[in-house]
């Protein structure tokens, strides 16, 4: 998840006023060839639902007038899945169910990117950004609940205490490398450290009762365009910048996440990547499923997705390296903000030393973001609740006051 939070994605504050023609139009053409992998934040329709997507994109192939407003992005529900992996993809061992290994969804439909969602740069080298629409829209009604909020496992005593749930991380998010993967590119580590202090002192007044832990959100594999010389479509940020972070943030009491863009990698093997650094007690992890996608597509080209089942490895490993070594207890952070992003939810299974937190992502109007808060997070939990913040993208940004207002409060707040 890249710099969706200052910029739209042609790199100007353009005002959301590009007609349907010519969003349709970058729909049909694809993206410029700038060497950036962008994947989009769809959204649903509350009630109009993809019929209306398909009668706007009709109306825009006809020409509409260019002074009409951008209509709200497209129907997470109207999306197709994505396309099944072939066998060839399987990683022995990785699913107790018998699935493949490779992180996409079952149903053997692509869901192809669309222009009218955030857009964000997931490639290290980045030149300049390609288009997109600021602008997104809230769920269809949430279904009832498939998993309630489940006990937290019981944390053998020996174990140091963890942050949650008596504390509420505040996060920062990004790549130093660039502004266009999020706000950690945008200033140094000191002068984020700062700003991120009066944004917790805020939320300290918001909710006394819960004191706020500052962290910095690092990508530590980058999804690619390219399948690169190892054919995973990922390339690791490198030794030596986490390891600059690892210390910065010991160094000033806060936590750090790494998160990991899986491409047609597999959980097991990103986490692996980073497993040097899960040895800190104050270094946690962070999946990205969008980034996770089928053999036929690059990251980027469709909304990726991961298995319930394969998330399931990422908290087992988690779980023994906390036990063995008497760490506190690692959180780990799936982003979702279409359903097919993850598919048997149903499945994922907290274990002891492992805080699981489902963090709703995407940016949009305060009622889309609080709807799709409610249809991803609230009536799906399954220990946990995040979310995530756009400062510039947010129509508007959504107070401190209005974010632990919602139900369950969400314990980890992201600002990208």
């Amino acid at each position: 998840m890249a710099c969706q939070r200052a910029w739209n994605v042609t790199g100007s504050r353009e005002e959301s006023t590009e007609s349907w023609q010519s969003t349709f139009e970058r729909v049909c053409h694809g993206l410029p060839e700038t060497g950036i992998i962008l994947y989009m934040k769809i959204m649903s329709f509350r009630s109009i639902g993809f019929v209306f997507v398909l009668m706007l994109l009709f109306v825009a192939c006809s020409g509409p007038d260019n002074d009409s407003p951008r209509t709200p992005g497209a129907d997470g529900a109207g999306s197709a899945a994505l396309a099944s992996p072939t066998p060839s993809q399987t990683e022995a061992g990785d699913d107790p169910t018998g699935e493949p290994a490779t992180d996409a969804s079952p149903t053997g439909e692509a869901a192809p990117t669309e222009a009218g969602q955030p857009a964000d740069s997931s490639h290290v080298e980045l030149t300049e950004p390609a288009e997109a629409s600021p602008d997104s829209t809230v769920t269809t009604e949430p279904p009832p609940p498939t998993a309630t909020m489940r006990p937290s496992p019981e944390v053998p005593s020996d174990l140091p205490a963890g942050v949650l749930p008596n504390n509420r991380v505040l996060a920062y998010y990004g790549h130093p490398s660039t502004p266009l993967m999020g706000i950690l590119g945008e200033y140094s580590k000191e002068d984020l450290r700062d700003v991120l202090r009066e944004e917790a002192a805020a939320y300290e007044a918001a909710d006394p009762d819960t004191p706020v832990v500052m962290a910095f959100e690092l990508i530590a594999t980058v999804a690619q365009p390219d399948p690169g010389s190892d054919g995973t479509y990922v390339l690791y940020t490198g030794d030596e910048w986490i390891q600059e972070y690892v210390d910065f943030t010991a160094e000033n009491d806060m936590l750090l996440i790494l998160d990991v863009q899986i491409g047609h990698s597999t959980i097991r093997d990103e986490v692996a990547r980073i497993w040097q650094w899960l040895q800190y007690p104050h270094v946690h992890v962070a999946l990205d499923p969008e980034f996770a996608t089928a053999p036929d597509y690059a990251p980027g080209e469709i909304i990726g997705g991961v298995d319930g089942n394969h998330i399931n490895i990422a908290i087992e490993m988690l779980s023994e390296l906390v036990l063995e070594n008497k760490l506190p207890p690692k959180m780990l952070i799936v982003h979702q903000f279409d359903t097919v992003m993850i598919y048997n939810k149903e499945d994922i299974l907290p274990l002891p030393g492992v805080d699981f937190v489902l963090d709703m992502d995407g940016w949009g109007t305060i009622e889309a973001k609080t709807g799709n808060y409610n249809h991803f997070v609230a009536n799906e939990l399954v220990q946990y609740g995040g979310f995530k913040l756009f400062y510039q993208q947010d129509i508007p940004v959504m107070t401190p006051e209005q974010v632990v207002s919602m139900q369950p409060p969400p314990l980890v707040v992201i600002y990208q």
